[in-house]
Order: C-alpha cells, then sequence, then structure tokens
C-alpha cells in the first residue's frame, strides 16, 4: 500500500493533487489544517491530505517525483513550535517514502479506514469531471480554519490562559493572543509549556506599539510635557528624560515645571538641573508659560513637569489642557505600572481631554505583573515612549522597545536586571 501526503492552500486543490497522483480510486486517510514552516505564526494554514492507493493499484498508476511543498506526515507531526516559527522559506527535499517506513495495515483494518472514508473518496472521484464543482462534503467542512467555539471553555486553552493570567495580560490583549493560539497552534503544541512561552514571546513583540524615545528635528524646538495622576513619579521621569537626551548629545536642553503645588518638587527638579547645568524655570500662569518659552527659544528641547492630576477631576485636567494649549507641546501620559488595568483605562480617558502623543510607564520594579503594558497600549491604541525600574538618574530609565517591553511582561527583562 502506498501512502502520500499533499498540501495545498484549499481542499479541493489538495483532492487535486491526489487525483493526479494516485488516481481516482486513491483513498483518503485523513484530513487536516496545517501551518508551512517560515511562513509566520498569524498567516494562513495549509489543507494537508494523507491519501493512499493499493499496491496492485500502483502498477497502472506511477508515483511521480515528489514535489517540495509535499511534507511527510511523519516529519509534519515532529515540528515543534519553534520549528514552525524560525525555518527558513526553502523546504528541504523530502525522503521518498519506503516500504519500511510505511507501516502494514492489517486487512481488517483497511476495511475499516475504507468504510469510513467513503464520502471523501466520492469527492474525489467528482474531481475527474473538471466541468462539475465538487459538492460540499465532510472534507471541506475539515479544511476550514479552526475557530474557536463561542461561549466554550476549551480545555486545550487551559495552559495558555493560565499563562495569560500569570503575566496579567487581561481583556482584548488577552482575547487576541488566545484568538491567534486557536487558529495557529496545534493541540500538541497548546499542551506544551515551553511552545506556549515562545508563542507569547513572539506575539507580544508583534502586538506592542511603541514611539520610542523624542524626535528632535535639526533646527526646530520640541517641547514636550509629561502629565498624569499624581504620585506617579513625573518629576523624576523629567529629570531622566533631560539626562538621557544630554547623554545623546542634545547640548541645548532647559526645564519648565507648573507644579507650583508641591514646594518639594519644584526643589527637587532645580537641583537635577544644577547638576545637569541647565536652566529650571518655575511658572504659575499660561502668559509665565509663554515668556519662558520665549526666553528659551534658542533651546532644542523644552521638558515641561505639570502637577499630577486626579483622573477624575475634570475641571482641573481642563485647565492643565488649556494651560498647554497654546504651547504646541508633545504630550506623554505618565501612568504607574502598579496602578490596576480598570484605573488605568479611566485615566488614559480622563486625560484625553488633553492630545496625547504617547505612555510612559513607571515604577516597573515594583510590581509582579507588567502586562498591563500590553492591555493600556493595545485597547487605547497609544504607543510607548519611556519605561522607568527604580530611582536612580539616568540608570533606571530607557526607551521603550518592542524587546525590552516583551521582557518585562514575560519577566525575562527583569530577570536579567537582577
Amino acid at each position: 500500500m502506498l501512502v502520500r501526503v499533499f498540501e495545498a492552500e484549499t481542499m479541493a486543490l489538495a483532492l487535486k493533487k491526489v487525483k493526479e497522483a494516485l488516481g481516482p480510486d486513491a483513498l483518503i486517510l485523513s484530513t487536516r489544517t496545517v501551518r508551512k514552516s517560515g511562513l509566520g505564526v498569524f498567516r494562513k494554514p495549509l489543507c494537508e491530505v494523507t491519501a493512499a492507493i493499493d499496491s496492485a493499484d500502483t502498477e497502472s498508476f506511477s508515483e511521480p517525483q515528489a514535489k517540495p511543498g509535499i511534507v511527510p506526515a511523519a516529519e509534519m507531526d515532529e515540528l515543534s513550535y519553534q520549528d514552525l516559527w524560525r525555518q527558513p522559506e526553502t523546504q528541504p527535499q523530502p525522503k521518498p517514502a519506503t516500504a519500511a517506513s510505511v507501516p502494514r495495515q492489517p486487512e481488517d483494518s483497511l476495511r475499516d479506514v475504507r468504510n469510513e472514508i467513503d464520502e471523501l473518496k466520492a469527492l474525489v472521484r467528482q474531481l475527474a469531471r473538471p466541468s462539475e464543482p465538487a459538492p460540499p462534503g465532510p472534507a471541506i467542512a475539515a479544511a476550514a480554519p479552526r475557530k474557536r467555539p463561542a461561549g466554550t471553555e476549551v480545555q486545550e486553552m487551559g495552559l495558555l490562559q493560565n499563562e495569560l493570567e500569570r503575566l496579567g495580560i487581561s481583556g482584548e490583549a488577552a482575547a487576541t493572543l488566545e484568538q491567534y493560539a486557536w487558529e495557529n497552534l496545534s493541540p500538541r503544541q497548546l499542551g506544551d509549556p515551553q511552545g506556549i512561552r515562545e508563542f507569547l514571546s513572539d506575539a507580544i513583540g508583534r502586538l506592542v506599539h511603541v514611539s520610542g524615545a523624542v524626535r528632535i528635528a535639526p533646527g526646530r524646538q520640541k517641547r514636550v510635557a509629561l502629565v498624569g495622576p499624581t504620585g506617579v513619579g513625573k518629576t523624576t521621569t523629567i529629570a531622566k528624560m533631560a539626562a538621557g537626551q544630554l547623554l545623546k548629545g542634545v547640548g541645548r536642553v532647559a526645564l519648565i515645571t507648573i507644579d507650583t503645588y508641591r514646594i518639594a518638587a519644584v526643589e527637587q527638579l532645580k537641583v537635577y538641573g544644577e547638576i545637569m547645568h541647565i536652566p529650571v524655570e518655575v511658572v504659575t500662569t499660561p502668559e509665565q508659560l509663554h515668556q519662558a518659552l520665549s526666553r528659551h527659544a534658542d533651546k532644542e528641547l523644552i521638558l515641561i513637569d505639570t502637577a499630577g492630576r486626579s483622573p477624575r477631576d475634570d475641571m482641573s485636567i481642563a485647565e492643565l489642557a488649556a494651560f498647554l494649549g497654546k504651547a504646541e507641546t508633545e504630550n506623554h501620559l505618565v501612568v504607574s505600572a502598579t496602578t490596576r488595568d480598570r484605573e488605568l483605562a479611566e485615566t488614559v480617558q480622563r486625560f484625553s481631554r488633553i492630545p496625547l502623543h504617547s505612555l510612559v510607564f513607571t515604577k516597573l520594579d515594583e510590581c509582579e505583573q507588567c502586562g498591563a503594558l500590553l492591555n493600556l497600549s493595545l485597547t487605547r491604541q497609544l504607543p510607548l515612549s519611556y519605561l522607568t525600574f527604580g530611582q536612580r538618574v539616568p540608570e533606571d530609565f530607557m526607551e521603550a522597545d518592542v524587546e525590552a517591553i516583551t521582557g518585562f511582561i514575560t519577566g525575562s527583562y527583569r530577570e536579567k536586571a537582577v
């Protein structure tokens, strides 16, 4: 008995290959949806058909040379998630099937298989008449992409769901990752802890949206304001931003604070200014802000620290929006990674009265779960610009990038930092 595996983009094309290679009397042993190596986790899967023909029939139907797209079922079963993700586009030539590699089926088992696949065999015979479209049947339904049953907890997803919960990934982000996994991973991969971790590391990196550091165009002044709730670390963060820009060669920087509610914050910023040899201005009205900006027209970068506002104080946020309105600032919303997801979402919604450019996450060193980095960025469609994870200036501060964010979420970055 000769067994062959065929692959195509649709079930109809796969069955056509079966007919051309083995003839209309071929037996369909199985059908399934597989992901071709090197195509990427989120690409459309292929339809795989395993077919056979009795040895007696092969005398009148010679076997054509194996094509690169045909993969033996045994080899496909052994592919790990890592292989599916990282194998190159060009596939190695498969070894021809041999009698030793194909286990012989007892006659009784073969008879049972034939009885179970009568409908599929009839569908193959229909391909002998190209003018007539193949009727719908069980094989076509089996070839459709796997879709997760609505409202049903699938046992296969348990390991993935536990890992998402452990990482603090919830809401839309969790639902998106679960759907990706359900459509693209086999039950075997869904049951492999290491495979799940590799999948999440890659998938999170694809979903994360970053803007990166402040960009300063040659010959143009950049004005950046940090806004956000009280106690999230805006003053320390703005000092870190200034130090980071100086280290990158931006020589003309000025600091302006409108946080006059906390005397300690003003004094703290002045100390940072003295250490870095950059001017610090304190303003209390929009007119004073305009005058300060005029005095520092020669600066490449002006960083503006603002007083913390309660997300539920709409009037205070409206005042801040009016204060910054004519300053043409790029506004970064600073939030603490230790805040609960629901409160983070409310903070973004309330502060959206101010045109927001990106998110700055602080206190990453204080949280056990950093899934909020993905949850908030994805649901609110705001990129991440900076991350902070300590009090040291400028050490505990970095520009947001995909690798670092993925590392904080999965825990690998924090492990390296320790």
